[in-house]
């Protein structure tokens, strides 16, 4: 299973090039850059990183055709990959809540405008003269010429059935969010059944899964992180609770979103209203939490994800990233690859 990180939103280009020249001699596989409202753009955040590293991928994530233009996201994608040699990679998502709530869009046919966006990207990566006329996006007559390196890798960020299917016919990979292991079969049985629509091979995609990574020294420290982030864990819809919490619990913690929302605003790990026996079960199922002897647990747990079918995992690093990145390469990368 091969390792990759996502970084803390916004840091500073000098910052993301440390923190990737230290992931990068662990084995790290992907260093992730963020794009976020009101956080230093991710593309050029990546760019000192990508003339000083040799071997990781880097990756942004997420971009959205509905909040830059297909054409733009080429642009952008294929000058990053030809300033670190073709070892760019990027996930095309149908719209984050954090840029709805800042620009107000409102977007429709999401699997539509995603699949246009990968299908425009990959073709101009191999150079092609594109005259593509879309339902929702066209370019005519625009070429990348210039461009030589091995093309980027082009995921997806899926989780429902309809995106994982398409992801499986037009893209590169699929980046799942916060799935528990029990949604396994579900979800890559979808993208597989893409794969198989547009008779592809399902080695040349790849099945990758982001999960929040909390495991410090301190194991009070990493639990009371875990709570105050638990609110983006699949923004805490049933489907991704109700394998592990009651039908009742389930439908709470959808209902009280807002309780988790104000746990994270106020930066604390109190999440009134909601009971403890929830809260931890949450905590132990959608995250990597607790001290440095909860690493054992976690390695079995990413060897049966593996076993299911996954091949790359994602894991976010909150608080000291350089602290995290030593705990990843030194603990998990080498039981992992």
């Amino acid at each position: 299973m091969k390792v990759q990180i996502f970084l803390p939103a916004g840091l500073p280009a000098d910052t993301v090039a440390r923190l990737g020249g230290l992931a990068e001699n662990f084995g790290v596989d992907t260093l992730w850059a963020s794009s976020f409202p009101g956080h230093r753009d991710p593309f050029l955040s990546l760019s000192v990183l990508a003339r000083r590293s040799q071997r990781m991928r880097l990756g942004v994530v997420p971009i959205s055709p509905f909040e830059m233009h297909p054409m733009r996201i080429s642009d952008a994608l294929l000058t990053l990959n030809e300033m670190c040699g073709g070892r760019a990679s990027l996930l095309v998502g149908g719209l984050g809540r954090s840029v709805m709530r800042v620009t107000g869009l409102e977007p429709t046919r999401r699997v539509t405008a995603v699949r246009e966006c990968v299908e425009i990207l990959r073709s101009a990566a191999r150079g092609d003269l594109l005259e593509y006329a879309g339902d929702m996006y066209s370019l005519l007559g625009y070429q990348a010429a210039w461009t030589t390196d091995d093309p980027p890798l082009v995921y997806v960020g899926a989780t429902g059935p309809s995106m994982l299917k398409m992801a499986g016919r037009v893209a590169d990979g699929v980046m799942m969010s916060d799935v528990p292991l029990p949604r396994m079969p579900e979800v890559l049985g979808n993208a597989r059944r893409g794969l198989e629509d547009a008779e592809r091979n399902e080695k040349d995609f790849r099945f990758n899964n982001f999960y929040a990574w909390h495991i410090k020294p301190d194991q009070k420290e990493s639990i009371a992180e875990a709570r105050r982030e638990l609110v983006w864990r699949g923004i805490l819809k049933k489907w991704y609770t109700s394998p592990f919490l009651s039908e009742a619990d389930s439908e709470f913690v959808e209902e009280n979103w807002g309780a988790f929302l104000q746990a994270f605003l106020q930066q604390t790990p109190v999440i009134d209203g909601i009971p403890e026996h929830i809260v931890e079960a949450l905590v132990a199922n959608l995250t990597f939490s607790g001290d440095l002897g909860a690493i054992d647990g976690a390695i079995e747990h990413l060897k049966s994800f593996e076993a299911a079918g996954l091949d790359e995992i994602t894991l976010k690093v909150h608080g000291d990233a350089d602290e995290a990145i030593r705990i990843i390469g030194e603990r998990l990368v080498p039981e992992l690859n």
